[in-house]
């Protein structure tokens, strides 16, 4: 793999508007404060945009923030905002469902309401506010850098870019599709989301910063929002590699398993990825919270071999919760959690303690991946079963399209199908 240099803002983010992206937990926030902070410390008035609901900046910055903007003391020249989309999707849902009560029935207004209660929705109005900031001339005029902590997905965009999602066709119910009538309320913007999303795809004055790990599942995750971003023109992109282990204690076999397996996926980053400018960040040993730590971050002189140990608190075992839901009686059980945390293996590892105690256990996955019988084997007692989500959603899209082409010309057909990519469907 080619030689790669420590993430440095002053050479890499020298655009107005800096989007950060990447699957949860890679650290897209920290890295944004710390690109903030320097830019900000190196001269520049800088803006730094979350419309993250479950965002830290507060945390980070140890103040508390509005959508307004603060100033950050420590910081001259560093002015955070801290938007919450879901607030903005409330007040966009009652904008479109407002001028209708008192006028149609409470079933047709519990039926809008439905419509415009999906992730979607959340996505359109954490755009809208996207929009405000980059066609906004004041604040362009008034910081040299704005950046945003998260980035619009590619799925919203292409719903904006299509002629149905502002003929106003989306006000009828009866397609099927997942997420009607979410952009019902915007045929008056479409000249600011149309300057939005130019100002996105001009690699002059817009940069995709793409966080990942040295992990499989995150550098997958940043080439999916990698090719899907730049398929709709936003080809200027920068891979930053977060939380990179330098060297390791050969005698921790720990620590030498977590280097190993780095490495793999280090050199197995897909071709697509490496035609742009990659660069990375050392796994640090503290939490990334006030600006002293915010600052360290992008410090090689926060590099260290130091060792740390601590008392940790007296943890249950898993033995004691397979115990507990053996007592309890408990017939279904949960696994939940961000991607890589390991569901899958707790799951596998609860399922083969109630086999161990005589149980008879059906362990079931949506997971593509589908690898609980490489975890279980042929364990007695536990049969495995996978639910194909790939195969139910294909088949409840050709179902919706069916009927969709009944009544619809081709251009309308068009929304309906990218409808059905949402995160919804």
């Amino acid at each position: 793999m080619r030689n790669i240099k420590l993430f440095d803002p002053l050479q890499s983010a020298k655009t107005k508007y800096l989007f950060f992206t990447g699957k949860g937990g890679v650290g897209k926030t920290s890295i944004a404060c710390a690109t903030a902070v320097a830019l900000a410390d190196a001269g520049q008035k800088v803006l730094l945009v979350s419309t993250d609901p479950a965002s830290n900046l507060q945390d980070v910055f140890g103040l508390a923030l509005n959508d307004k903007g603060s100033e950050i003391k420590e910081v001259p020249g560093l002015v955070v905002a801290n938007l919450d989309p879901l607030a903005a999707a409330a007040e966009y849902r009652e904008s479109v469902i407002g001028p209708y009560r008192g006028k149609l029935p409470e079933s047709a207004i519990q039926n809008m309401e439905e419509q415009l209660s999906g992730s979607c929705t959340v996505e359109i109005a954490a755009f809208n506010e996207f929009s405000n900031f980059l066609t906004d001339s004041r604040k362009a005029e008034n910081y040299d850098h704005i950046l945003f902590d998260t980035a619009p997905t590619g799925h919203t965009l292409r719903m904006l870019q299509l002629p149905s999602a502002w003929s106003g066709f989306i006000s009828e119910s009866k397609h099927g599709a997942s997420c009607l009538g979410q952009l019902s309320g915007l045929e008056n913007k479409k000249a600011v989301y149309k300057k939005a999303a130019e100002t996105l795809a001009d690699g002059s004055q817009t940069t995709l910063i793409l966080v990942t790990r040295p992990e499989k599942a995150p550098i997958w995750e940043a080439k999916r929002a990698s090719d899907e971003l730049g398929a709709l023109g936003i080809r200027k992109q920068l891979l930053v590699m977060n939380g990179v282990l330098q060297n390791y204690d050969s005698m921790d076999k720990v620590e030498a398993a977590l280097f190993a397996k780095q490495q793999t996926a280090l050199k197995s980053i897909p071709e697509s990825l490496l035609q742009y400018p990659i660069a990375t960040l050392p796994l640090r040993a503290y939490n990334i919270t006030g600006v002293k730590n915010v600052r360290r971050l992008l410090s090689d002189a926060s590099v260290s071999s130091e060792k740390f140990t601590e008392n940790l608190p007296n943890f249950h075992k898993l033995n004691d919760i397979v115990e507990e839901i053996y007592e309890s009686g408990k017939k279904i059980i949960f696994t939940m959690g961000k991607g890589g945390v390991g569901k899958t293996t707790i799951a596998a590892a609860i399922a083969l303690g109630l086999s161990r105690k005589g149980q008879k256990v059906r362990l079931a996955t949506t997971d593509p991946a589908d690898h609980l019988n490489l975890v279980v084997g042929q364990e007695k007692g536990i049969s495995v079963s996978h639910i194909d989500e790939k195969g139910e959603l294909k088949n409840y899209q050709e179902k919706v399209l069916a009927k969709a082409r009944q009544t619809m010309s081709e251009e309308d057909l068009e929304y309906v199908k990218e409808d059905l990519r949402s995160p919804c469907t």
